[in-house]
């Protein structure tokens, strides 16, 4: 049965659509004229994206608006809490439906609300890394709340990943997309400057879904978790030149 109250839904609705695709539009001009973005891969990109995570590296604070900018569909993308502080990242988590999560800990409601994104057809945005700077890995591991503004990662080389997005990608049966964003780390200082920042988006081939042995159980499963998260950042990891792959530099790597 219509209700009144499913109008007011259906227009809401409409509405964050209309006011997503201004903002993309707005960011394409602002891009334009801060970066010279150059995509790679874009043929990789899946024609029919249901369900998908997007998984990249989270060099800088620039990331996540530079792909709702620039890939064919804006992911609803899993962000901290505590960026939240800032009013123009509200404005982001609200116009792109992104889902705070508390990190160094177990959000149960991040991940409910994760999985029903993926479930209602949305592409989901993840930076398997955890945090810009691992310098405070260890502070986000014990649950502590990062206060420094970091606009971007000091040294650009990746991190190890943590186990949550094997395990909802897992859990919802969906594919991968990895993409590795290279440079974004210095567009902050060269906006300092009035300098443009060159920026390469490399898109890699899509893999999955993932499996893992129902029957594994305790230190066994967590393990298996481990490789299959090693798994997919190794998919980012394999679009970097050697010295941004970090652990993974000596490493023979190869796309699935």
């Amino acid at each position: 049965m219509w209700t009144k109250g499913s109008e007011v839904g259906l227009m809401r609705k409409r509405f964050m659509l209309f006011t997503r695709q201004i903002a993309i539009a707005v960011g394409w001009v602002i891009s334009k004229v801060l970066l010279d973005v150059k995509v790679v891969g874009a043929e990789n990109v899946p024609r029919n994206p249901h369900p998908l995570i997007v998984i990249a590296n989270h060099f800088s604070w620039f990331d996540a608006p530079i792909l709702a900018v620039h890939l064919p569909f804006a992911p609803a993308f899993i962000v901290a809490t505590e960026s939240q502080r800032y009013w123009w990242f509200r404005s982001f988590v609200k116009v792109f439906n992104a889902i705070p999560i508390w990190r160094g800990q177990v959000d149960r409601e991040a991940f409910r609300r994760s999985m029903t994104a993926l479930k209602e057809g949305y592409v989901l945005g993840i930076f398997p890394e955890g945090g810009m700077d691992p310098d405070f890995a260890e502070q986000v591991a014990r649950g502590e709340t990062v206060n420094r503004y970091i606009p971007g990662r000091r040294i650009p080389v990746l991190a190890r990943p943590k186990s949550g997005t094997a395990l909802l990608a897992i859990q919802t049966g969906s594919n991968i997309l990895p993409v590795g964003l290279i440079g974004t780390e210095r567009v902050y200082a060269n906006m300092l400057r009035l300098r443009r920042t060159p920026v390469t988006i490399r898109v890699g081939r899509p893999f999955g879904p993932l499996q893992i042995d129902p029957n594994l159980r305790g230190r066994a499963r967590r393990q298996r978790l481990d490789e299959l998260s090693d798994l997919m950042m190794q998919q980012i990891a394999v679009l970097f030149p050697p010295e941004n792959r970090g652990p993974y530099r000596n490493m023979e790597l190869t796309a699935l």
